[in-house]
């Protein structure tokens, strides 16, 4: 709510003739209404909103209204506006805010105890195995379970001057841009199995297709390593056994963000890490070459 009020607020709809009007800044109001969709007492206040335009306006850059639809749209944003004033007063009113930078977590909704821990779980092992989340100034460390909700949080105990902080943080971006990146590829990769499996192929040529497709996944984390060490020169990685962490830290965690878990930096930390969380998932196919591969074991021509 905080970071979307301002905007929220600057709705801008201008006259452009006699009862006719435009909304000049719908791009960006369009994107802030998706947001606070998601916050439940928002939902139905966005939802309407959203779905007061016009279908067939709703696409333009500066959809035309008329001054009823103006006095309506004028008025669900102030309540709006209300709403999120006191989701905010309210919120820091039971919540000790403070200066510690850190880490928020968002579980999905769990069927029984024994997912939920699960997931602590694997939390627990990204954070205290990898080496990159590690810094000799600073670690990350357990602070609370927001009440009433799926959120729990962690701080960067760090020494004055935040350099531990802005480590910890970007290389926690970085390995969710490439677990993502990495899981896109491992599931296209599992659907290229699939597929194979059901060809009824010859045993000889369905192994060594698979074969291929192992040795395609090790490559993926593999280059994942290389660009993440390239990005941490001053700090290089230790030894091999450092990396087998780091490579099982990517593959949990590219897991767990498939289930829906959520990883976001702290709302007080610098804005610029902020917008790193969450990566965009970048959507990976197959290479020419391995499906050249695949097709030329399927062609008994081809030796």
């Amino acid at each position: 709510c905080k970071q979307c009020r301002e905007m929220v607020n600057k709705l801008c709809i201008r006259q452009i003739g006699d009862e006719v009007y435009v909304i000049l800044n719908w791009t960006q109001y369009k994107e802030v209404l998706f947001t606070i969709e998601q916050v439940d007492v928002l939902s139905k206040a966005a939802n309407e909103f959203y779905e007061a335009i016009p279908v067939f306006a709703r696409e333009k850059e500066k959809p035309e209204i008329d001054y009823g639809l103006k006095i309506k749209l004028e008025s669900i944003k102030t309540n709006m506006i209300k709403t999120m004033d006191v989701i905010i007063e309210l919120y820091e009113s039971i919540n000790d805010f403070d200066e510690e930078k850190g880490i928020d977590i968002k579980i999905p909704p769990c069927e029984s105890l024994g997912q939920y821990i699960s997931y602590l779980k694997e939390i627990d092992f990204i954070f205290s195995q990898c080496p990159l989340l590690k810094h000799k100034e600073g670690n990350i460390k357990f602070k609370t379970v927001d009440v009433g909700s799926q959120w729990i949080s962690f701080t960067i105990v760090a020494s004055v001057g935040g350099i531990a902080v802005t480590y910890i943080l970007n290389n926690l971006a970085l390995l969710i841009d490439k677990a993502i990146q990495i899981r896109s590829h491992i599931k296209n990769i599992e659907q290229q199995e699939e597929i194979l499996r059901s060809m009824k192929l010859q045993n000889d040529v369905l192994e060594s297709s698979l074969e291929g497709f192992i040795i395609l996944k090790q490559h993926h984390y593999d280059e994942a390593i290389k660009a993440i060490e390239e990005e941490n020169k001053d700090t290089p990685l230790k030894d091999g056994e450092e990396r087998g962490k780091l490579e099982k830290c990517l593959e949990k965690l590219g897991e767990l963000v498939d289930k829906g878990v959520e990883i976001y930096a702290s709302i007080n930390s610098d804005k610029d890490i902020q917008v790193l969380f969450p990566a965009l998932e970048d959507k990976a196919q197959l290479p020419d070459s391995i499906i050249k591969f695949i097709e030329d074991k399927q062609n008994p021509e081809n030796k």
